[in-house]
């Protein structure tokens, strides 16, 4: 199994992927992703699992391009 560090860092391009196909500005898909990382990071200080982190990854992630959409309509 992977360090969780190693866990966050690897999810790191598909969030941005996902991100930039969405927000189409790469600045914009960097803020976004560096603020998931951030929150991931903070999981991983508090003990949570990889699994745990992961999944909070994507949540997090999805959860703030809906909020950008609605701002955005």
């Amino acid at each position: 199994m992977a360090m969780p560090v190693t866990t966050i860092l690897s999810h790191q391009d598909e969030l941005a992927r996902k991100a930039l196909s969405v927000t189409g500005d790469m600045n914009e898909a960097g803020l976004l992703v560096g603020r998931v990382m951030s929150r991931a990071f903070d999981r991983l200080e508090k003990g949570a699992a990889e699994d745990a982190i992961t999944a909070a990854l994507r949540r997090d992630l999805d959860a703030l391009i809906t909020k950008l959409r609605r701002k955005a309509n």
